[in-house]
This record gives structure tokens, sequence and C-alpha cells, in this order.
């Protein structure tokens, strides 16, 4: 387990995976402290300091004197983030992380970048892929990823633990997330299956990424160590929406519509929402994003003796039930 006598700082602590990891660390003995923009909700952290990263005055009042810096604060979307706010975040927040810990003299580090510093990919791809991304975001991770590489070369005692998730789910999501998004419009008959349903999507159930997580902070080393997780087997689009749809007690569409057409309609969405400011359902970058395989081989965790704890099947069965009794009060149907 890891040790029940460690501090721990976690840096977008109010976030989806920053809360339920502070609850996790918590209940292993951690003292847990936190800060973020937003305002922290709960009672696993020590202290919670409210603040930007790169305020110079918000990391002077985040207590530095800890074992270990988680860093998950980033700016994250698919509609709404400029390239400008992406390196902001992602990167000149990291580099300030880095250099307050680094003078408090934190020796230990876990980051969770993302697999989008790969690109996107219908063959598995591993850790020893090199940078491919395609949007800021995943840029941004990469050259963030750079910096604790660099961090590790000029202090040899320095162990970064990287995780690159892929996209992360489970009950609770926030409403702007794929899944959320996904569950809903077929909930509320608002879905049509654009493209025949072929591409590879990895996905990241919560409860077992902060399993992974915890297992490979057991096992930290000097130097740098990077994963890549995501849960197995990977399901395809049209598999994904065909789970959802039965869990939901509907009947899967036996019709989709050809990218070619949906396009072009997603492009006009896409300039209304320019003009008004109004984050549309339907976009050209989700529709392409949609029919974009996403495939990534996580098999050098499993490798190193990590067991998936929940299966894609009971996953998404509760991450459904959740949804529809969180939005609607509403049971899983008897049948799911």
């Amino acid at each position: 387990m890891v040790s029940t006598s460690a501090s721990t700082l976690i840096t977008g602590s109010s976030g989806y995976i920053g809360t339920r990891l502070a609850r996790r660390l918590s209940g292993r003995g951690h003292d847990v402290y936190g800060v973020d923009r937003a305002p922290y909700e709960g009672s696993s952290l020590s202290e919670n300091t409210k603040g930007d990263l790169l305020d110079p005055f918000t990391l002077e009042r985040v207590s530095l004197d800890v074992d270990c810096i988680c860093h998950l604060a980033a700016a994250k979307g698919d509609w709404g983030i400029s390239k400008k706010e992406y390196y902001r975040d992602n990167l000149d927040a990291t580099r300030a992380v880095i250099e307050a810990g680094r003078t408090a003299g934190v020796k230990k580090w876990v980051f969770y970048s993302t697999v989008s510093v790969h690109g996107p990919s219908h063959e598995p791809v591993g850790e020893v892929a090199g940078f491919g991304p395609i949007n800021p975001y995943g840029s941004s991770k990469a050259e963030a990823e750079k910096l604790f590489h660099q961090l590790a070369e000029e202090d040899p005692e320095t162990r970064v633990l990287i995780i690159r998730p892929s996209v992360v789910y489970g009950p609770g999501n926030p409403p702007s997330t794929n899944i959320y998004r996904l569950i809903d419009a077929i909930y509320n008959r608002r879905f049509a299956m654009v493209g025949p349903g072929e591409a590879i999507k990895s996905t990241s159930y919560i409860e077992n990424l902060l399993d992974a997580t915890l297992f490979l902070m057991e096992r930290m080393k000097r130097g740098v160590q990077t994963y890549i997780y995501v849960d197995k087997p990977a399901l395809t689009t049209g598999q994904l929406v065909e789970r959802i749809y039965k869990l939901l007690g509907k009947s899967p569409p036996s019709w989709h519509i050809p990218l070619s057409v949906a396009s072009p309609i997603a492009t006009v969405s896409d300039f209304a929402a320019d003009l008004t400011g109004i984050d549309f359902p339907i976009t050209a970058a989700r529709i392409e994003k949609f029919n974009r395989s996403t495939n990534f081989d996580a098999s050098k965790i499993r490798e190193e003796g990590f067991e998936q704890p929940v299966s894609n099947e009971e996953a998404l069965r509760k991450t459904v039930e959740w949804h529809l009794r969180h939005e609607y009060d509403a049971p899983l149907p008897t049948s799911a």
C-alpha cells in the first residue's frame, strides 16, 4: 500500500479526478492538500487553497512541505478553449508548479498527461511511440512532459510518474464529458449514429484509473516512468453505442448518417456557435472525433502485475445507472 505517513499536494483538487484521488489518498492515511481555481467540496483535504497556479501569490500560500505533488490541474475541452489558454494552463502552470516544488525540495511527482500526446491511431499505440498530437491539448501536454524529463535530468534524486489516460468516465462525470453527452443524447432520443461505428475508442473508467495510479505510486523509482492507462478491451463506437442503448432498455438504430452528409451540417453549427457563443451539441470537431480511432496499448502496467478491477461492462452499467438516477431520478431498466 501507499505509505500511511505520506503527505501529498494535488493540483486540480476540485476536479473530477482530483476529488476522487484525494479521497483515496486520505483513506490510506495521507495528509492531502489541494489547490484549484474552483472551490473544493468534500472533507478529504487537510487544507485547500483557492487560486490560479500562475498567480504568484497562490503558490506562496500552498503547503509545499509535502512528499509528493500530484499535478492534475489542466485545461481540457473540445469547445471554447483557445490555443493560448491550453498552453497557459497546461504548460506555463506546470512550469510554475515544478519550480515551486523543486525549490521546496519535493522529490516525488505524479503528472497526469494524456494519450492525446500520441495522436489518433487505429492500431494500439504504446508508451514508446513518439509524440504526434493533433490538437493544442495534446501538444501542450507533450511539452509539459518534457519539463518533467528535464527536472529528472537535473536532479537524479527525483522520481516522476507520468500517467497517460484516455477518455475518463464514470459516475459523477461532468456534463461536458463525451460519455455523459452520449448517454444523455441516447436517453432523450437526440442521438443519430454518424459514420459506420468502426472507430476504436480506448476509455478509462475512473475507479480503474485511480487503482492504477495508486498501484504505480507504490512502485516509483528514480527518473521518469511513463505509463498509458486504458481499460481492456477497447470498444468500437458502434459497440459502445449499442451497449448504452441496451442498458437504457432501448433498441439501437439500424442505420447511420454518412460522414459526408453530417460534416457540412456540423459546419453550419460551428458557424452558429461562433456567432452566438453557444456550445451546440453537434460540432464538426465532435463528429470528426467520434469517427477517429484512438486505440492505445496499456500492456506495460499489466505486465507489472496490475489487474483491471472493474470490467468494461460493469463500468458502463454503473455509469448509466448513476446518470439515470442523478439526472432523471429513474432506475436502470430491469432488462439491463
